[in-house]
């Protein structure tokens, strides 16, 4: 019989209803696993476990009751340190940002909190979300589950080590460059980047506002089950009438999608960069799963994707602004120590100088992209690639690959909705998963999708934390 940790986030939620688990004894088991794998992690900041009874204690009394209870009753879960929580230190991992606790909630927290679910903690992030590894000067470092010695990704890397590990059930990660699928890829858990515009902003850390990342950027859910993340989407999206980019389209029921009918492409290599054999490996056996089971299934490469890099990267990312912006964040809170993850980025960023002409050029370039990349899919509903070109890589190493997420990068940049789900394992061990995207306001077809081939390919176990006899953390 499984451990409460290890249920879906949909089954715990029936049980509490249905009286076969309280909340109590759900939060009790979370407690318990965050007590045993988090010191290795390091992936929740500190919390009041307290509270978190309290809370539970309270919710399992209003089902007593008998009164109307929400999607989420007594459902504990965890939110990545990028907007706010109500009694929580929220700051992006920079310490120019960590000063009081935040008074109030997040639009996406508090319709999560409204369906009844309990927040654990938030989640560690690299400083100032600036690389796809999770390491700040406050929290530190965090590894991934399944090898210490490798990154969970970031920037939603603290999310997904501790929901892999069993840590929390579900959660929220935020996306502008593939936040939520890198970490989700490398952790061997499922996280899906929504259509832009359809999850409201409100409450970003430390304004709502982001600026010119404001066209890529979105928050998302994560779980090691594909059926949460459609749970969770459901709370979240829809338009608040305070975040004016969000859009008034209702998010669809992926459970209302038939699978036999959909037109699905699929490519390896992106932006010439071509994935790991074992990553090909695993794109060939999801797509011999699929034939014959959907409408019809081909190869067929998006050609505008060979200047994401130049595209999202450089014009989003980087700014070309030479990193003054950042240095002028920086200086303007009196931090004058980057972490060493920041330090690269702003490295890298000191080489990145366009003008304003080449900025407004590089912006026409961008919506050409998108025009382009829509006339690629009219005769698609979906597209399947590799989340990344290799699994989870060692501490330090993701800033000299950052092409390696170009596959992620390019949906950030249409505004696509995209899912990742693990569908495969290297000779390491270590999870693959595979990415599906599709046109806007199709979350319902990715979602479908990404629940049908976990049954195919199930969930990844998970991994057993253990430290020897000569106190060394190994799996």
């Amino acid at each position: 019989m499984p451990e409460i940790y290890e249920l879906s986030a949909t089954e715990i939620v029936k049980k509490i209803k249905s009286r076969e688990l309280s909340a109590t004894q759900v939060a009790q088991a979370f407690l318990q696993r965050i007590a045993k794998v988090n010191p290795h992690l390091n992936a929740i900041h500190p919390f009041s476990s307290e509270r978190v009874l309290r809370e539970a204690q309270q919710a399992d009394e209003m089902l007593n009751t008998g009164k109307e209870v929400g999607k989420l009753h007594g459902l504990p879960i965890t939110i990545k340190d990028t907007c706010h929580v109500n009694g929580f230190k929220c700051s992006k991992g920079f310490p120019g940002l960590y000063k009081a606790e935040s008074t109030y909630d997040a639009t996406v927290v508090a319709r999560l909190k409204n369906e009844g679910a309990i927040i654990l903690g938030v989640t560690n992030t690299p400083e100032l979300l600036l690389s796809y590894e999770t390491d700040n000067s406050i929290y530190g470092r965090t590894s991934n589950p399944y090898d210490l010695k490798r990154t969970p990704g970031g920037s939603s890397g603290g999310e997904a080590a501790i929901i892999c590990s069993g840590g929390s059930p579900t959660g929220i990660g935020s996306d502008a460059g593939g936040s939520i699928r890198q970490p989700a890829h490398y952790s061997g858990i499922c996280g899906h980047k929504p259509t832009q515009g359809l999850v409201p902003m409100t409450g970003n850390v430390p304004s709502d506002g982001a600026g010119i990342v404001t066209q890529i950027l979105t928050m998302g859910p994560m779980s090691r089950y594909a059926e949460d993340l459609t749970l969770i989407m459901d709370i979240i999206s829809g338009p608040d009438q305070k975040d004016p980019h969000c859009s008034p389209v209702e998010f669809q029921d992926p459970a209302s999608v038939e699978i036999g009918k959909m037109r699905i492409a699929y490519f390896y290599n992106c932006a010439s960069i071509k994935p790991s054999s074992e990553t090909i490996e695993t794109i060939n056996t999801v797509i011999c799963a699929l034939e014959g089971s959907v409408a019809s299934i081909s190869e067929a490469y998006p050609e505008p994707i060979n200047n994401i890099y130049k595209l999202h990267w450089e014009t989003f990312m980087l700014g070309g602004d030479g990193g003054a912006l950042l240095k002028e964040l920086y200086a303007s809170t009196n931090q004058t120590e980057p972490s060493n993850l920041a330090q690269e980025f702003i490295n890298r960023a000191g080489n990145c100088q366009l003008s304003a002409k080449e900025l407004r050029q590089r912006l026409i370039e961008v919506e050409e992209y998108r025009y382009n990349m829509m006339a690629f899919m009219q005769d698609y509903d979906l597209i399947i690639s590799p989340a990344a070109t290799t699994p989870a890589r060692r501490h330090g190493e993701t800033h000299s690959h950052i092409q390696d997420f170009s596959y992620l990068t390019a949906h950030n940049l249409t505004g696509w909705p995209a899912t990742v789900v693990p569908c495969g394992r290297s000779n390491d061990g270590l999870p693959i998963g595979i990415q599906i995207a599709a046109k806007p306001w199709n979350d319902h077809l990715c979602l479908a999708l990404a629940t049908s081939l976990q049954k195919t390919f199930g969930v990844y176990p998970i991994p057993s934390i253990q430290v020897d006899n000569d106190g060394k953390t190994t799996l």
